[in-house]
């Protein structure tokens, strides 16, 4: 029992110190040596996990990003009445109050889908399914606001989803490029508005 609970303990420290290293400098720009460096561990433990460096990339996006965006993203919009504020806030206190070293960073999914989905398939494939977690869930909860009578009995919570989730990639793409904080508050103002348009009118 206590083997099974040390292998576990070694792989996330893995994956802990690996996504750190993969987000601050790239998939390509990282190297098993560089990784295993920044662990307690030795490299045939790196490799006992992950064969390669392609299979831990794959466990990143599996094991820790989407776990990541259901944890920042979705759980938190259970305790709001109003899923819209709940967007809201949460991109205002994860994006708004990141300070300007970290946004420049961008998003550890868009990179990734930036970077790997045009050059490897097992990338891409898991990236597709990553994003698609997080439209799903978003159009899940959609749904339960638009049942309640949050939203117009119009919207299309889909389109929606997909389109929160994009503007939230777009938001971290254009931080990222433009190096200017500033930028988040005519983007959060306008996804705002937007919010204002889908809502019932006795929401108003």
């Amino acid at each position: 029992m206590r083997k099974g609970r040390d292998l576990d303990k070694t792989r996330k420290e893995i994956l802990e110190v690996a996504f750190i290293e993969v987000f601050s400098h790239g998939f390509q720009g990282v190297s098993v040596d560089d990784i295993v460096k920044k662990t307690s561990l030795t490299k045939g433990a790196f490799y006992h996990h992950f064969p390669t460096k392609l299979d831990l990339g794959y466990a990143l996006v599996d094991d820790v990003i989407k776990p990541m965006i259901i944890d920042r993203w979705i759980t938190p919009l259970a305790s709001y009445e109003n899923p819209l504020d709940g967007i809201l806030k949460q991109m205002k206190n994860l994006i708004g109050k990141s300070t300007p070293e970290h946004l420049r960073l961008g998003c550890p999914l868009n990179n990734l889908v930036q970077e790997m989905s045009p050059i490897d398939a097992g990338f891409r494939e898991r990236l597709q399914i990553a994003l698609n977690l997080w439209i799903d869930e978003t159009d899940t909860v959609l749904k339960r606001a638009k049942k309640s009578g949050i939203l117009k009995s119009d919207v299309n919570t889909r389109h929606v989803a997909n389109f929160i989730v994009m503007t939230h990639e777009g938001i971290y793409g254009m931080l990222k490029g433009l190096d200017d904080p500033k930028v988040f508050d005519s983007l959060y103002d306008s996804l705002k508005r937007f919010f204002q348009t889908i809502q019932a009118q006795s929401r108003l």
